[in-house]
Parts: structure tokens; sequence; C-alpha cells
């Protein structure tokens, strides 16, 4: 069965189709805060609907789930961390720098992959990271510079560390049921967007009114859209090794890059970020087409 025991190159092409997904994530954002809604909690309006689809899943096979509390527990603290650290990094320093920040977490993940799931690494890999990040550098090289660091770097860069052990664990530890995995990340994502919120003092949340507003709008978002791109995106870490899943997810910055060029006037592309996209889809045909073998050998893909 094809999604039972995928291909790398059919898992890799999903992780692309969801970090696409996943690239559209500032729409809701901003569609939310247009509305009065904080950041904070934007983000836990878009995961907790989603949490509760999880939880029925989660209760349909509640005694197959109980072994892997524990587990599912540990990789949701970590991949929640990873959500609510970035956004509200975002919200306290400089979009560039922070995802950039962010997006280091191809080395984090390649690193951690070599010691603890003990990938055998390639000089393909590499230079697909060097590309990746030199194009990365080229796609985001127009802003960011008028913000002084701040805290909000330090949880960019915190994000992608949290990123890249939670998809180590999600490949380590694979039997973990995915209705455990959501449930953990959904609800723990919300936790800790609203915790760092209130820490960080972004001002009180919203009426009851506006909840009621903008119920029906982050539904739809949360199960239409966050649902199905995590689910995709931890199913295919549980096949893939964390490095070529974050390499690959830098196509999420091309969507939202293009998106906000297409839909906001005053963030049209340039040359320099048009050069950046290709060099980022350059370094994902790169990663595709060095294909492991079953053995863990890397072997060029057929």
């Amino acid at each position: 069965m094809q999604f039972a025991n995928p291909s790398n190159r059919f898992a890799s092409l999903a992780v692309l189709i969801a970090a696409g997904i996943w690239g559209l994530y500032w729409i809701p954002l901003r569609y939310l805060a247009g509305l009065g809604v904080r950041e904070d909690w934007a983000v836990a309006l878009i995961n907790i609907p989603a949490a509760f689809v999880a939880l029925a899943l989660f209760l349909w096979q509640f005694r197959s789930q109980l072994p892997h509390l524990r587990r599912g527990a540990l990789i949701g603290v970590f991949m929640g961390l990873t959500v609510a650290l970035f956004t509200i990094g975002l919200v306290l320093s400089s979009v560039v720098r922070v995802t950039l920040l962010f997006y280091l977490a191809p080395i984090w993940s390649t690193l951690i992959g070599s010691y603890w799931l003990k990938e055998e690494v390639t000089r393909g890999r590499w230079i697909a990271i060097a590309i990746g990040l030199l194009g990365l550098g080229f796609l985001v090289s127009q802003g960011g510079g008028q913000v002084p660091l701040n805290i909000g770097d330090a949880l960019g860069f915190l994000s992608g560390i949290t990123w890249a052990l939670g998809g180590a664990m999600i490949k380590r530890y694979g039997e973990v049921p995915m209705p455990t995995l959501l449930l953990f990340q959904f609800c723990l994502a919300s936790v800790f967007a609203l915790l760092f919120g209130a820490l960080w003092g972004q001002g009180s949340g919203p009426s009851l009114a506006l909840l009621q507003q903008v119920a029906p709008a982050s539904t739809v978002i949360s199960i239409g859209i966050i649902l199905p791109s995590i689910l995709i995106i931890f199913w295919a870490q549980k096949f893939l090794f964390p490095g070529r899943v974050a390499l690959l997810m830098m196509t999420e910055v091309i969507v939202a890059t293009l998106t906000a060029s297409l839909l906001l006037p005053e963030e049209a592309m340039g040359m320099l970020e048009w050069i950046g996209a290709c060099l980022i889809v350059g370094a994902c045909v790169v990663e595709i087409f060095e294909e492991p073998a079953a053995d863990g050998t890397p072997t060029q893909a057929r």
C-alpha cells in the first residue's frame, strides 16, 4: 500500500505539497488580525478545531493510543513549541530574520539525523542545504534591516531547533499513532502560543462577541487547511529522515512569498527574490533525486 509503505520520492512530494499549503498560513493570520484578533489567539483559534477532530479519532481508538501517550506528549511539546516560538518571534522581531533563523532547521535536522538516527548524510544533502540557504537569503534579502536584534530572533532560532528535535522523534518513534501526535500538537501549540503571548505582554484577549464572529472561518481554516497539512507532514516524517523533510519544507517560503506578492502590491517580488525562489526549487530537486536505498545507503533515484 502506497500510504503504509511509500517510496521516498512519494513521501517527499507529499511534503512539498503540504509545505506549499502551509505557505498560505499567513493569510488566515492576516485575516484574523484584520478583525482584531492577536497573533497568539489566532494560533489558538486555528488549532483548537483541529484538536477536536484529533480528539475524536483518539477516543475512537482509545485503547490503542494509551501505550503511546508519553512519547506522543513529548513530540507534541517540541512541535507545539515550534509553532508558538515562531509565531511570537514574527510579532516581536523582523519577519525576514525570524524566517531565516527558523530555516537553519535543515542543518540541525541533518546533524540530529546523523548522530541519533544513524542517517548516512551524503555530499548531495549538504549541497542541497547550501543551495537552499543561499536561495532563502536571496528570497528575503530586501527586508528586515531596520529592526534591531531582540528576543524575537532568539525565539525564531529556537523554533528551528525544536522542529528538528520533534521531527527526529517522529521518525525515531514511528509507532506513535497519528491521532496521538495530532492531538498533542494542536493542543500544545495553542497552549504555548497563549502562554508566550501573555508572557511578552501582547495585551488582552478577544471579546466573546469577536470569538463568535471569527469561529466559523477559523474552524474552516483549521480543519480544511491546517489539519491536512500537518497530517501529511507528520505522516511523511515517519518514513523520511528529518533533514530531508526540513529541506523540502523550504517551499513554504516560496509559496508565502509568491502569494504575498500577488495579493499584496507592496510586497511584489523583485529579481533577487525570483533568483532565490529558483535556487530553493533547485535544492528540493537535488534532494528528491538523491533517493536513499532500502538499506539506508543513498543512491540516485531512477
